[in-house]
């Protein structure tokens, strides 16, 4: 806060449109090549962008079942056709993928861990879809909830995309990092399709405040610390209480988890959401996803965990 307030000076000029600084904190944090690192205002500005460059009218993107709704957006801009591949028990599979691509397949769009649902792809299994799709199709990974990830058999795929010419991985500031209102995002992606998108981009997208304080957030260790612990805390008795009450409960690598409520726990999705929204407590609805009788519950502090346990054991029992 103190980094934000001060950046507050410095509102009277303009940003610097090539994030020079936050580029060069990020690849000496991460360890990678600041000329393959682009800035935006979100991950969602560069997912647009990507859709921009690879996608046009009579071509195909492909994303999961149950895909971050920025996808289909981005992708539908363009006029481009959206082509959902089908999960098993909510988890995407490779086979279902690769079974997807036909000659229009232009891009494949994925969240790993996946918004919505909380599951991930390994790496060998990310690594295995690359290997197995033409050059010519891009393949984009969000790893936007990637501090959270316990699963030893998870990786970003850093190395994979400093490797090919093919992947672009995109990363933000609003999840862990609790910058949602500033609006950073970023990507490592080949050079040549930096360049692109720097050709395309709006030049000041990402404003002074956001850049200080995106700087400065990747220096305070101990808030990643304290967060990721908090979730590996809490994710798990949450997610047993909930089951315990009667919701189904799907696994969960992020910090939030979606639940099913189904008949037999005598309430809908809309009343339990109606009643925690009463006391203040905001869970995500999931019509849009076209999934009616599921809420996304976010890991919040201890007392909003708490107090959400208490009213629903109330509610149920």
């Amino acid at each position: 806060m103190k980094v934000f307030k001060e950046s507050c000076e410095d509102l009277a000029f303009y940003p610097d449109s090539s994030n020079s600084d936050l580029v060069k904190a990020l690849g000496d944090y991460y360890n990678l090549e600041e000329n393959r690192i682009i800035c935006g205002c979100g991950s969602d500005e560069i997912l647009h962008l990507l859709a921009r460059i690879y996608l046009d009218k009579g071509d195909e993107a492909i994303v999961f079942e149950n895909a971050f709704a920025v996808y289909p957006l981005a992708i539908q801009s363009t006029g481009a056709t959206v082509v959902r591949a089908r999960e098993k028990n909510f988890k995407p599979e490779i086979d279902t993928i690769l079974s997807s691509v036909t000659d229009n397949t232009k891009a494949i769009f994925i969240a790993n861990p996946n918004n919505p649902t909380g599951s991930m792809l390994t790496i060998d299994e990310i690594t295995e879809l690359h290997s197995k799709i033409p050059t010519n199709i891009l393949m984009v990974v969000d790893a936007a909830y990637a501090e959270y990830v316990r699963d030893q058999n998870y990786d970003v795929g850093f190395g994979l995309a400093k490797k090919n010419e093919n992947i672009v991985i995109t990363r933000t500031f609003s999840k862990v990092y609790g910058l949602a209102g500033l609006r950073v995002g970023w990507a490592y992606c080949p050079k040549e399709i930096k360049d692109i998108l720097y050709r395309i981009k709006v030049p000041f997208s990402v404003n002074v405040a956001a850049q200080k304080t995106a700087i400065q957030a990747l220096k305070d260790q101990d808030h990643i610390n304290f967060s990721t612990k908090h979730n590996s805390l809490w994710l798990p008795k949450l997610s047993e209480s909930l089951s315990h009450l009667g919701f189904v409960v799907l696994p969960s690598e992020c910090n939030f988890i979606l639940m099913q409520c189904p008949e037999s726990l005598g309430f809908s999705a809309n009343q339990i959401y109606e009643l925690l929204s009463s006391k203040g407590l905001i869970l995500r609805q999931m019509d849009e996803y076209g999934l009616p009788d599921f809420l996304r519950l976010t890991i919040g502090s201890e007392e909003a965990n708490n107090l959400v346990l208490s009213l629903l054991e109330d509610l149920i029992n």
